[in-house]
Formats: C-alpha cells, sequence, structure tokens
C-alpha cells in the first residue's frame, strides 16, 4: 500500500507520454516533493530520499544533456529516485534500461521501418567519413522521439515487485 503514490505516478507519466510525448512538471515536481515529505516524516528520513535524487540526477542529467532523454523523462526518474531511494532506483534503472532497448526498437521499427533504419547508418557513416554534421530528416531513425517514461515505469514496478517479495535484487 505505500508504493500507492509511486504506482499513480508511473501509471499517469506512462500514460501521458504514450498519448503526448510528454511528462509535465505538474506531475513530477509534485511527486519529488511529496516523497520528500513523506521520508522526512514518515519513511526512512529526508537522506533517504535526497540520496535517491542525488543519484538519479547525477546518473541521468549528462543523458539529457546530451539529448539521449527528455526532460520529462529525467524528472520521472527523479521522482522514483526520491521515493525509492538510491539502491532501489539504481535496480528500477537497470530495469529501464532492459526493458526499453527492446520496446524503442520496435516502437521505431514501427514507426520507419528498416529504410530508416538504414538511412539514419549511412548518415552516420557520412558524418564520420566527412566529419561534417549532417541533420536527420523526416521518417529516419535518428529524427524520431520515442516515450522512454514507459519503460523507467515498467522498470520500477519490477525493481518493487522483485524487492517485496524477495524474488531477485541486483543491489542489496
Amino acid at each position: 500500500m505505500e508504493q500507492l503514490p509511486l504506482l499513480s505516478l508511473l501509471l499517469a507519466a506512462s500514460w501521458l507520454d504514450l498519448t503526448t510525448h510528454k511528462i509535465p512538471n505538474w506531475l513530477t515536481l509534485p511527486f519529488i516533493l511529496l516523497a520528500l515529505t513523506y521520508h522526512a516524516l514518515l519513511g526512512e528520513g529526508l537522506a533517504f530520499g535526497l540520496t535517491g535524487l542525488v543519484y538519479a540526477f547525477i546518473l541521468l542529467f549528462p543523458l539529457f544533456f546530451f539529448r539521449l532523454l527528455a526532460g520529462g523523462d529525467v524528472k520521472l526518474a527523479l521522482g522514483i529516485g526520491t521515493f525509492l531511494g538510491w539502491s532501489l532506483f539504481l535496480e528500477s534503472l537497470l530495469y529501464g534500461l532492459m526493458i526499453g532497448l527492446p520496446l524503442v526498437l520496435i516502437f521505431a521499427f514501427h514507426k520507419v521501418g528498416w529504410g530508416g533504419f538504414k538511412q539514419s547508418f549511412m548518415r552516420y557513416g557520412y558524418i564520420l567519413g566527412s566529419k561534417k554534421y549532417l541533420a536527420p530528416v523526416e521518417g529516419e531513425l535518428a529524427g524520431l522521439k520515442v516515450p522512454y517514461g514507459p519503460a523507467l515505469a515498467l522498470g520500477a514496478t519490477l525493481a518493487v515487485v522483485l524487492n517485496k517479495y524477495q524474488i531477485f535484487t541486483l543491489v542489496s
């Protein structure tokens, strides 16, 4: 029952990311404050939530900086880290990456097909060979915006369930 706020966040963020390709600040930022307040008053202490928040920021801000993840995905992960703490956040991130890669490839293939993949790889070859940037074009893999929030949500859910029922844990 204590995971209900997290489950609510994950469901709402996944639905919004799939339908609008955005995870809004009005959803993630109050959740971070809620998680910090929860841990300060009822949970493992404020340091528990802050440590999860800092780990999530350190690990994911570079991905945002290099535009590998969108800001909403990073803020969702900050909320997950704040609520779950650093160790369970690391597990959820690993599961999210393992789940996310196949989902991204399936989604991308569905959107652009083999031709979009081929076009991206040919563009990357040109960039490497000529050392000149060539922007992605419409219908190319590199030009797609793929919702990654559902993968982060599934990773967090899997980490919580596996740890709660002591089935498997990656970080102790």
